[in-house]
């Protein structure tokens, strides 16, 4: 089975992409063109979750989509190395209007480092005045970049640009500017897509971990008004839902009593990257219907049973605890769940990054929460909140929602900025906005 890569670069590097993939008959490459900054957003937001990787073609649309969005999958960027502009300096030569040998050449450059240009420089001896690099590159603001080229130019302090980007080359061209577009070479290519590629065979031995699945059955059998007849046409409803459900996963079912039944499947027949229209969700929803009583389920993935059937016996307490359907818990720490009308909260228990780690420390509780937090805030849409929304996206009482809101306040992470009057009387809802400089993760 291929494993989807989602490549989001310019135009211009498509067809060396694409014809580069054919070398790896294990990736599948979905390529899509963006014109701006908004539409990378856009478009991972977009197709993103249909994608086990995300490729950039070029460090301008990874930083885009780090800085502005926490993603789920492994996102790697096609670089622009030193050797990548042997080819814009062999145009420069062709091009003859321009003197490489006397030192009287004056450039701007933009993304690549300056000991990487002076290298390329030096070994193909080539002389030039003055090289100007732009300060704006770890920022990556098209316009700034562009006017940042413009200006040297019409001040007369450049001959021609140099620049990694083609929105920046296509906009100088226009501007009248004389430039260059470095391009990755088909070896950079080669390398990333080497990278992709052992992620990929990592991500395949992730998907066979086993799946268990523990379904609490309590409210359904213990109810002392029901007849044995009653009893057995509930029981065969269920043997039918769990029949349905076992055909579409491949699943083993397993029938430990009345109370309790496993079952053992892999990660991947548990479709995580689509959990709103999950198999599991049609189960608990179809049980429901079939014997009017609600049921918890707790999944739980590990490398052997031992360790899936922990993690399943520790999901379900979760999902008891938080009232919610089903709750999965995976071997790398993730939690999904529950699910919420425009998405399912998914989170880390376990965390490195620095930011997250600072902030639950300011605010006095834990970096899980915290990441809990931003998968609402993500789902969620709005960087504004009240208490009662919080405390229903993350299954917690609205009291523990306020005391949560009122630590990230005093933490300096979020702010009163309004008020929401309830439809019935009642105390006006204080409005939570996160102040976004803050929670930045880049």
């Amino acid at each position: 089975m291929q494993i989807r890569v989602l490549a989001i670069g310019p135009r211009d590097i498509e067809k060396m992409i694409m014809n580069v993939e054919k070398e790896y008959p294990e990736l599948s490459i979905h390529y899509a063109t963006y014109h701006n900054e908004e539409e990378v957003i856009e478009i991972v937001k977009k197709y993103g979750a249909g994608f086990q990787i995300i490729l950039f073609a070029g460090s301008l649309p990874y930083k885009i989509a780090k800085n502005n969005l926490k993603l789920d999958q492994s996102i790697f960027f096609i670089p622009f190395e030193g050797t990548a502009l042997y080819r814009a300096l062999f145009q420069l030569a062709l091009n003859g209007k321009y003197d490489l040998q006397n030192g009287t050449l004056n450039i701007s450059i933009d993304n690549l480092q300056k000991y990487e240009v002076e290298e390329s420089l030096e070994e193909l001896e080539i002389r030039v005045q003055n090289i100007y690099y732009d300060t704006h590159s770890e920022e990556f603001h098209i316009e700034k970049t562009t006017r940042f080229h413009y200006e040297l130019w019409k001040n007369g302090q450049i001959d021609t640009a140099i620049t990694c980007v083609g929105l920046i080359y296509e906009r100088l061209i226009e501007l009248g500017v004389p430039a260059v577009r470095v391009l990755p070479t088909r070896n950079a290519v080669r390398n990333t897509l080497q990278i992709v590629l052992m992620e990929a065979q990592k991500l395949k031995k992730q998907n066979s971990h086993i799946a268990i699945g523990i379904v609490d059955l309590k409210e359904i059998f213990e109810q002392d008004d029901l007849t044995e007849y009653q009893l057995q046409r509930r029981l065969l409803a269920l043997q039918q839902s769990l029949v349905d459900y076992g055909e579409k996963t491949q699943a083993i079912i397993k029938w430990i009593d009345r109370r309790e039944l496993r079952f053992i499947t892999t990660r991947e027949a548990l479709q995580l990257d689509d959990q709103q229209h999950s198999n599991e969700l049609t189960l608990i929803h179809d049980i429901f219907q079939k014997t009017e009583r609600k049921v918890q389920l707790g999944i739980g993935i590990g490398r052997s049973t031992n360790e899936a059937e922990m993690y399943a016996l520790e999901a379900l307490k979760k999902a008891k605890a938080s009232n919610t359907d089903y709750i999965i818990y995976d071997a790398n720490g993730k939690i999904y769940g529950p699910v919420m009308q425009s998405g399912i909260l998914s989170y880390s228990l376990r965390n490195d990054n620095e930011k997250v780690l600072e902030i639950a420390q300011k605010a006095n509780v834990s970096s899980s929460t915290i990441n809990r937090i931003l998968s609402f805030f993500k789902i969620h849409g709005k960087n504004s909140v009240t208490a009662i929304e919080l405390a229903k996206g993350l299954r917690i009482t609205p009291r523990s929602a306020r005391r949560l809101l009122s630590r990230l306040e005093q933490a300096g992470v979020v702010s009163v900025t309004g008020e929401e009057q309830p439809v019935n009387r009642g105390r006006p809802r204080q409005i939570y906005s996160l102040l976004l400089d803050q929670w930045s993760m880049h």
